[in-house]
C-alpha cells in the first residue's frame, strides 16, 4: 500500500495537475516523448476537481484524503479507504500499478460529484465524508 500511496501523491499532486497551460498544448516529456497538456479546467474527472490533501498507507489500507472543487467547494473533506488485503498486484510492474490506481480513482470518482456522492459516501459530520471505493462491498 505504501507504493500506491506514494504514486497517488505523485500523480495527483497539485503541481502535477496544474499544468500551467491555458489551452491544449503539445509538450515534450523528459523521456523525449510528446503528450498533450490540458488546462485543469479541461481535464476529465477526477483530475479536474480532485484536490489531494494526503495519501497514506496504514498497514494494508490505502487512505486517500481529498477535497472536491468543481467550482462549488463546500469545504468537505473526503476520506477514501481501500482495503488492500484482497488486492493481488505485482508492485514491480509499473504499468499494472499505475493502471490499478487509475481505475481505482477513475471508476470511483470519474464523474461529477452528484454521480458518486449519493451512491458511495457516508457523511460523518457536516464537512467530513467517507467514500466507498467502486467495487467495494456495501
Amino acid at each position: 500500500m505504501q507504493v500506491l500511496a506514494e504514486l497517488v501523491q505523485q500523480t495527483y499532486a497539485p503541481e502535477r495537475l496544474e499544468t500551467g497551460v491555458r489551452e491544449a498544448t503539445i509538450v515534450e516529456l523528459a523521456d523525449g516523448s510528446r503528450a498533450v497538456a490540458l488546462p485543469r479546467s479541461q481535464m476529465f474527472e477526477p483530475y479536474r476537481s480532485l484536490h489531494l490533501v494526503a495519501a497514506a498507507a496504514l498497514d494494508t489500507t490505502l487512505v486517500i484524503t481529498f477535497r472536491w472543487d468543481d467550482g462549488h467547494d463546500d469545504g468537505t473533506i473526503f476520506v477514501m479507504p481501500l482495503d488492500g488485503r484482497d488486492v493481488t498486484l505485482d508492485l514491480t510492474d509499473e504499468r499494472a500499478v499505475t493502471t490499478f490506481l487509475a481505475h481505482h480513482l477513475e471508476f470511483t470518482l470519474g464523474g461529477p460529484r452528484e454521480s458518486w456522492e449519493a451512491a458511495r459516501s457516508t457523511p460523518f459530520s457536516r464537512r467530513l465524508t467517507v467514500v466507498r471505493p467502486w467495487g467495494a462491498a456495501e
